[in-house]
């Protein structure tokens, strides 16, 4: 069950077990070489020797990585099994902590500036006693907005400045144990300075190859019980790619037809259905580039 630590700062603990119930039913596509290669940058963050550690300093690598991407890319769930990945391989000593953005921020004059004060004091202290500490500051756009934007949101400016100077103290040789990820799904959004002091920045977008995206097919079809004929696969692929779907996308396509599946009120042709979706459906890209437009005609 999730924790409340401190519970006025918005810091909010999740438990091993919790974070394996959530990624229980969980799996990725398309994200394999990204995981690995996460996989390999915390390990080595948090088990540098000291040599190392003097080359991290020469250059400011702190272990702080900032994900991208479009809505439904599963880049909160990436987070998820590197945790997952890092207790079972790396340390056993290792906590998951995330922000509680609606606690955190508070209309109190400096308020929200010294929650983020107080949440960074904490993990500094849990790391330095020997635990590692993964962070996750998940919808980092709400509280750190490009300050063209942030101006009339004294809140949000001074949380804003406040995690800048925070991850501005993270150094190599003393915050080792201490990983911070940062998500945001409009990174055009995110101030600048905000972006550039992450050490690591990659996105998170992917474009599932034919053999993926069968196999992702497969994988969803199962709850089901359903094959995807073969003369239809390269129809639903050709679909996928013209309407840029995510994977998420894909499985709310999904979701809809095990509900038309259970509560339709006669039988259906599942394969029917399934290209009526692809081609109806919602699709997180298409509605981020009209939304976008409306933003630019306004």
């Amino acid at each position: 069950m999730t924790n409340l630590v401190k519970g006025d700062s918005g810091l909010v603990q999740l438990t091993h077990g919790d974070i394996k119930r959530i990624i229980a039913h969980q799996k990725l596509f398309g994200l394999d070489e990204l995981q690995k290669y996460l996989f390999r940058f915390c390990k080595t963050m948090l088990t540098a020797d000291d040599s190392l550690v003097k080359q991290f300093s020469i250059y400011n690598l702190v272990p702080s990585v900032l994900l991208y991407g479009p809505p439904n890319t599963g880049k909160t769930t990436l987070c998820y099994l590197l945790f997952d990945q890092i207790k079972q391989e790396v340390t056993n000593e290792i906590n998951f902590y995330t922000v509680d953005v609606g606690r955190m921020l508070d209309p109190a004059l400096g308020q929200s500036s010294r929650n983020l004060e107080q949440i960074f004091q904490d993990l500094r202290k849990i790391s330095s006693d020997g635990s590692s500490v993964f962070l996750l500051l998940d919808e980092l756009d709400a509280f750190c907005m490009s300050r063209s934007r942030a101006q009339e949101h004294d809140a949000v400016r001074r949380a804003m400045t406040t995690l800048m100077l925070q991850l501005d103290n993270l150094q190599p040789s003393i915050s080792q144990r201490f990983l911070v990820f940062g998500i945001t799904n409009v990174p055009n959004l995110v101030d600048t300075a905000v972006v550039r002091r992450f050490s690591l920045k990659q996105t998170v977008d992917p474009s599932l190859s034919r053999d993926e995206f069968k196999s992702y097919l497969d994988y969803l079809n199962k709850p089901i019980k359903h094959n995807t004929k073969q003369e239809d696969l390269p129809k639903l692929y050709g679909i996928y790619q013209r309407r840029a779907f995510t994977a998420g996308d894909i499985k709310a396509l999904y979701k809809v037809l095990l509900i038309d599946v259970i509560c339709g009120d006669q039988d259906i042709s599942i394969s029917e259905r399934l290209v009526e979706l692809f081609e109806q459906g919602f699709s997180t890209r298409q509605h981020l580039d009209k939304t976008y437009k409306e933003l630019l005609d306004a």
